[in-house]
């Protein structure tokens, strides 16, 4: 886009990877090389853009029901403009070579926006991008550039003190087993191991084959949900046992790649919705049909912390508890959320 045979475009930025924390400032460099003679111009600019997209949810449509496909839609959220040029490109000042022309340029992030969100070009999605924009007279059509980017916010787990507290999550399903876990904190980054101890009370001996950890990523945009997995592991220790009492260590490490942290974002037009968190889910595999059971555990993922973790143990455990749902014992906990590949191709 923006490149055809009379004139190639180029933006470079200042760094490689094109990912930046909110707060920050996007430099670099726009590159225009020119082949066509008497190139007209009326302004010549770059912006930096930050917009959300989502699909509308499937009618019906005619007799019979049948579905009428959603349509897609952009708000946008986030709009800094810095001219480039004047009306005549030929009084640019930075020109090194006959059709060719450079311009610096400098653009801010405030803080606090949302993260960058799935691929650019799918929905729904939170995309960030610097858009140059050459206006040419009103009988030709503007020429148009793109370059996508990854915006994060800075999210500092010790500002939220109570991510950072040991705590509880218990579990009783209908067939007398009692689940507790009990986590150090639920407060992480990426490359963190969670630490946690979970105990299982059997008192009728039924079969318990094994044990899933899942971390899931869910966020809603406008109204529009879904999840995926990030990581999926089976506890060892756990598996075959109709022990009466089970109780393990276990520390599993968040991989080590730059997601986005958990984080709430709302405007009063209610197209620009963002929020994205984070779920451990603990499934137990029972032996039996409708039998097996899992909890969900709320954990924060930020991008700083500098938490004493000696410190955290001192204070005293939150406890959670579910009560017994049948609703939740008879899920199908082998369906897997979305595909995590489309969420991976996204991660610069």
């Amino acid at each position: 886009m923006g490149n055809d045979n009379s004139h190639a475009i180029t933006i470079d930025v200042d760094r490689n990877n094109l990912f930046y924390y909110s707060g920050e400032t996007v430099s670099g460099i726009v590159r225009l090389y020119i082949t066509e003679e008497n190139f007209e111009t009326r302004e010549i600019y770059i912006s930096l853009i930050g917009e959300t997209g989502y699909t509308t949810k499937l009618a019906a449509n005619g007799i019979g029901g049948n579905l009428a496909q959603g349509e897609n839609y952009t708000t946008q959220f986030y709009y800094k403009k810095v001219s480039l040029s004047e009306p005549s490109i030929t009084q640019q000042e930075f020109i090194y070579d006959r059709g060719r022309y450079e311009w610096l340029f400098q653009i801010p992030l405030i803080d606090n926006l949302p993260p960058t969100i799935n691929q650019p070009d799918t929905f729904p999605h939170v995309r960030y991008f610097l858009r140059l924009v050459i206006k040419k007279p009103w009988y030709t059509s503007n020429i148009k550039y793109r370059k996508y980017l990854t915006v994060h916010p800075r999210v500092n787990l010790l500002e939220n003190p109570q991510c950072l507290l040991p705590s509880i999550f218990k579990f009783d399903n209908r067939k007398g087993i009692k689940l507790k876990a009990t986590f150090n904190k639920v407060g992480y980054v990426s490359g963190e191991n969670i630490q946690f101890t979970l105990e299982i009370q059997n008192p009728r001996k039924i079969l318990i084959l094994h044990c899933n950890l899942s971390i899931l990523q869910c966020y809603r945009i406008v109204k529009i949900f879904d999840e995926c997995i990030i990581h999926k592991t089976i506890l060892p220790k756990i598996v075959n046992l109709t022990n009466e009492h089970i109780m393990e260590n276990f520390s599993i490490k968040i991989p080590s790649l730059r997601f986005p942290p958990s984080y709430k974002f709302q405007e009063e037009n209610p197209n620009i919705f963002v929020h994205i968190y984070y779920m451990l889910k603990i499934t137990v595999k029972v032996e039996g049909i409708f039998t097996n059971f899992h909890i969900n555990v709320p954990i924060t993922l930020g991008t700083e912390c500098n938490s004493d973790l000696s410190q955290q143990q001192s204070f005293n455990p939150l406890s959670i508890s579910y009560s017994s749902n049948p609703e939740q014992s008879i899920c199908n906990d082998d369906d897997a959320p979305p595909d995590y590949d489309s969420f991976m191709r996204g991660l610069q």
